[in-house]
């Protein structure tokens, strides 16, 4: 599928433990059930023609709120991942920094790091970190880098963007 694409963007994470805004607002996203049917979510499309199987990154977002009864906090950067995916419907991905990231052949690649699509990438081990999403057919490129944007804001402030210091 040559119209995929990435949209990534490098942080530092400034905090391991979620603070008090971060929590609420999982806690806030519990209660909105986002449901796109399967045969037209863009992204389990996408994953359907390259032969990923398993849930879009909403939907097993989803299944985990439904399991689990809510969003628990499991750490700044999963939360923050978790919330670019719940409010924008863009699965949101974090990988040990690298300076550029790029699709072949299926695989998310750069530097050390080759990850086919869609598929959880091995779990960072420095507090820098390079977040990246996948533009898809069907979903515009600013959609993706808002949903990038979201997670980075997060992970590298350590609190909600758009919030107030008291």
């Amino acid at each position: 599928m040559s119209e995929l694409a990435l949209v990534y963007e490098t942080v530092e994470v400034s905090a391991r433990r979620s603070p008090p805004d971060v929590r609420a607002r999982l806690q806030a996203l519990a209660d909105r059930v986002p449901r796109v049917p399967h045969n037209m979510d863009p992204y389990a499309i996408a994953m359907t023609r390259l032969g990923v199987e398993g849930p879009a990154p909403a939907e097993a977002a989803l299944r985990v709120r439904l399991i689990r009864g809510g969003y628990r906090s499991r750490g700044l950067l999963a939360d923050a991942l978790l919330i670019a995916v719940v409010e924008t419907g863009v699965g949101v991905w974090a990988v040990d920094a690298v300076e550029e990231l790029r699709i072949e052949e299926g695989c998310v690649v750069g530097a050390e790091l080759r990850v086919p699509l869609f598929v959880a990438p091995p779990k960072v081990s420095s507090p820098r970190v390079t977040l990246f999403g996948v533009v898809v057919p069907g979903v515009a490129t600013g959609v993706v880098a808002e949903a990038v944007q979201i997670a980075a804001e997060i992970a590298g402030s350590g609190s909600m963007p758009g919030g107030c210091d008291k």
